[in-house]
This record gives structure tokens, C-alpha cells and sequence, in this order.
């Protein structure tokens, strides 16, 4: 039989066959051919057998269409974080946290990468004031220049959710981004079947604490998913090398066969065409993040 994996809890996973949930394990011998830390999540798709009319084993794992994956920092393996997904939601905000913009930028770049689409969405935009709401401005004006499909809302009250459910009719999407953002209260609110736990920041450290700790699919209408995912601090490519990286920027798509080398990464590589565009076409934010970033797959 198939069936979808919704829920993915350790070794137990919740697979949806014709409207039915079977509680599954997955076969010990197949683990141990696996190269991800966590060898199922939420999104795919598999065959099962039955034990009874509410167990089963998972056998196998259907060849996925796409996957979204990260370092784990336990294992150094990949660890997947969605699978067979339409597009990604990158989960920020300007307040209460602050989301760094490196932060989005490697979201971005391995959303790319895994040839998934990125949508960069600014919560909690009901508790800006002024300089706030034009900081919120400045960066979002950066990542439209990008080619980056931005969105506002307020997951507490409301705003612009309308607009933003109808970027996810008729699509799987998978919800990132760090703890704290609102990510559980967006989800709450836009599918009648979640009832997920909310928390508030560390008063210590100002961050979120994490209370989504597995992967789970929620139904906003019959042909309409998210995937939610446990909030991480910082994320870590996988197997993206530092080669890739300049391609994974769009603004840079049009000028990155205009360097004098083909294999120039706009460092301090002489007749750079990129560097000579840093504060007009491209963001210097941007830019000095990629350096970063470049930095770290050394």
C-alpha cells in the first residue's frame, strides 16, 4: 500500500492513506543504508505493510521529487527537512527576534540550490513602530531587487494573511525559519487541523525557545498543505560547495560570465565585474554576507 508520511515522531511516523492514518515504523536493515540523519520526514511518500488496521512498517521510501536539507550539527549528515515540496516560506522578523539577514541568505541560497521556490515572509509586522517599519522597508526592497518574493503579515492579528493564503492554494509548501518567528501561530491560523503550542522568548536571550520538535503536515483545504518544521538557530549547508554559492545568488545571474575569470568568486580576483556593482545593482548587505558565507565552506 501507499500512502504520505504526515507526521514524523524518532522512529514513528503517521502515514495518510485514503483519508486514514497508519502508525508506521520503518524497517531496521533499511536505516542502515541511509546517508541522512533522519531517514523519512513529513512529505514523503512510501509503501507500507500492514499489521493491523492501525499499524503497519514502512518498506519503502518512493524516489522523491525534491528535498530540502541541512548539515546536522550531531552527525554531520544531511538531515531533511522537508521533502516533495512546491515552495519554501522563510519565516522572519524585524522584532521580537530579529532574524539576521545571513540567516535568510543561506535559506535562500539552498532553496535554490534544491531547485525548490523561496517566498521570504516578514512576521509580526503589528508590533513595529516607525523606524521599524522603514528598517522592515530598507531590507525588504533589497530582496525584491534580489528577484526574492517577499510577503508582510502579522500571524497574531491577522494582517495580510488573506494575500498570503493565496500564494499556498493548490501547493505543498514547506514553513523554516528560526525559533520564535511565529512560525506555530501561523499555522494555527491558517489550517482548521492544527492546534500547535506557541511559546514566548527567553527573557535571558531575547530568542525563541523551540516547541515544534518533529516534522508534521497540515491540511489548509483539500489541496493545500504546509509542512511545519523545529525552529533552528543557524543553518548549516550540507553539500552545497563554495563553488556553487555564486550561483545561487539571482542578482548575480546576469553578470557572473562577465569577470575576466571563469572561476572567479568576487573576492579580490582582479577585473571582478560583480565588485563593481556592489551599492548599485547589487546589495552591499548581500554581497558582504556572501563573503561571509564563502568564508565558512572554506
Amino acid at each position: 500500500m501507499k500512502g504520505v508520511v504526515v507526521k514524523s515522531v524518532g522512529d514513528l511516523y503517521n502515514v495518510k492513506i485514503n483519508n486514514n492514518i497508519i502508525r508506521c515504523n520503518y524497517r531496521g536493515k533499511n536505516k542502515l543504508k541511509n546517508e541522512f540523519s533522519n531517514p523519512i520526514v513529513s512529505g514523503d511518500k512510501v509503501e507500507i505493510k500492514l499489521l493491523d488496521e492501525k499499524s503497519g512498517i514502512i518498506e519503502k521510501v518512493i524516489e522523491r521529487k525534491n528535498y530540502f536539507i541541512k548539515k546536522s550539527l550531531k552527525d554531520k549528515k544531511a538531515h531533511i527537512i522537508g521533502a516533495n515540496v512546491d515552495q519554501i516560506l522563510i519565516i522572519s522578523s524585524i522584532k521580537s527576534p530579529y532574524t539576521k539577514l545571513s540567516f535568510i541568505d543561506k535559506c535562500l541560497a539552498a532553496s535554490i540550490y534544491y531547485n525548490i521556490k523561496p517566498i521570504l515572509v516578514f512576521n509580526k509586522i503589528d508590533l513595529l513602530i516607525n523606524e521599524e517599519t522603514l528598517k522592515l522597508e530598507e531590507i525588504n526592497k533589497i530582496y525584491k531587487s534580489a528577484g526574492i518574493e517577499t510577503c508582510y503579515i502579522s500571524a497574531e492579528s491577522g494582517i495580510n494573511i488573506n494575500e498570503l493564503l493565496k500564494k499556498l492554494l493548490n501547493k505543498k509548501t514547506l514553513i523554516i525559519g528560526n525559533s520564535g518567528v511565529g512560525k506555530s501561530t501561523l499555522i494555527n491560523t491558517i489550517s482548521p487541523s492544527s492546534n500547535q503550542k506557541t511559546g514566548h522568548l527567553s527573557l535571558k536571550t531575547g530568542k525563541g525557545r523551540q516547541t515544534t520538535t518533529f516534522s508534521e503536515t497540515f491540511e489548509i483545504n483539500k489541496n493545500s498543505y504546509v509542512i511545519d518544521s523545529p525552529g533552528f538557530k543557524d543553518f548549516y549547508f550540507f553539500d552545497i560547495k563554495r563553488n556553487d554559492l555564486k550561483f545561487l545568488y539571482p542578482e548575480f545571474k546576469l553578470f557572473n560570465d562577465k569577470c575576466k575569470f571563469n572561476n572567479c568568486l568576487h573576492q579580490n580576483e582582479p577585473k571582478c565585474f560583480i565588485k563593481n556593482l556592489i551599492g548599485k545593482e547589487i546589495s552591499k548587505k548581500r554581497y558582504n554576507n556572501y563573503l561571509s558565507i564563502l568564508n565558512e565552506l572554506e
